[in-house]
């Protein structure tokens, strides 16, 4: 089975009609043990747990803004309802009193169906075509970047080598294309009467394809689309449901860095001390312990607790 997915990546939704609780009970969350901290953007307060924000407490015309960020989404698959088409939905029946403000759908290739490089070269040289004159080619140390789209355009698409960005050395080939849609352009996605690969191709398309030059054709619409463009377009349709990659989606990556860029010495380690002397001095470690990882075993426990108690009701 492919690990490449479309998934959503931001969910950013505003309402003139919802309680902090309110929202709470939309997604499902009531037994969590939200965290009370200061809001942002004019909200004094928020409800806050593993990337999902609720703001309230600001002027009377802002509401109650709901912000859930990718480790948001992903908590939400896991220990919320993870039903984002209700949420959606509920937008929907509630316009005017209800807005979803940004929405990211991100497609991740762990395949090599794209090159960083190769998509660098043919954006500098202009071989693409885009309804948006902005674009930039960046290069840092988290590894390369190409945005087409303004930052404070309806479309913004972002195409990065997320493992560079993770830190990831040991050749983990893994280039996200995010599309990033505010407001009206955010509702349109949710309401296309498509698959979700289908509508996420659907609007990558619209705003951005990659094209061989045909140097005897001036007008580069009519350029043949690039093969890898085709491949990629290609893959992502066939995606026709909406996988929750849930809390197992950041096991996936700790388990790549681990087997991956760490497996030959902890094989090595292993070997030299045995497996129970290995764990005796991994336990007695002197390095603090990683929130990050931390927030992992937390979310596997109550992952596997909410598997359980769905196997015993059924």
């Amino acid at each position: 089975m492919s690990s490449n997915k479309v998934i959503y990546d931001w969910v950013s939704i505003t309402s003139k009609i919802h309680s902090p609780m309110d929202f709470v009970h939309s997604l499902g969350m009531e037994t969590i043990s939200w965290q009370q901290t200061k809001g942002a953007h004019g909200y004094r307060d928020r409800l806050y747990y593993n990337g999902i924000s609720i703001h309230y407490n600001g002027r009377n015309d802002m509401g109650v803004w709901l912000e859930m960020s990718g480790q948001g989404c992903r908590a939400f698959e896991t220990f919320g309802n993870g039903n984002f088409d209700d949420l959606f939905s509920e937008v929907k029946a509630n316009v005017g009193d209800m807005h979803l403000t940004r929405l990211d759908v991100a497609f991740d290739d762990h395949e090599g169906i794209l090159d960083m490089d190769k998509i660098c070269q043919d954006t500098l040289a202009g071989n693409f075509v885009s309804p948006s004159t902005y674009w930039e080619v960046i290069q840092s140390a988290k590894g390369q970047c190409v945005m087409i789209g303004a930052p404070s355009s309806s479309v913004l698409i972002r195409i990065y080598d997320k493992a560079r960005e993770r830190g990831l050395t040991d050749g983990t080939h893994w280039i996200r294309v995010e599309l990033q849609m505010r407001d009206d352009r955010a509702n349109v996605f949710t309401a296309l009467p498509y698959s979700f690969g289908e509508k996420w191709c659907g609007v990558l398309l619209n705003y951005l394809r990659y094209v061989v030059p045909t140097p005897e054709d001036t007008n580069k619409s009519r350029w043949e689309t690039a093969d890898y463009w085709m491949n990629l377009l290609w893959f992502a349709s066939a995606l026709s449901i909406y996988e929750k990659p849930g809390v197992e989606y950041n096991i996936m990556h700790c388990e790549r860095y681990v087997y991956k860029m760490a497996g030959n010495a902890v094989d090595a380690l292993i070997r030299c001390y045995g497996v129970e002397e290995f764990i005796k001095k991994l336990e007695h470690r002197k390095t603090n312990p990683n929130p990050k990882y931390e927030q992992i075993v937390d979310q596997y426990k109550k992952s596997k607790e909410i598997k359980e108690n769905d196997r015993k009701e059924n």
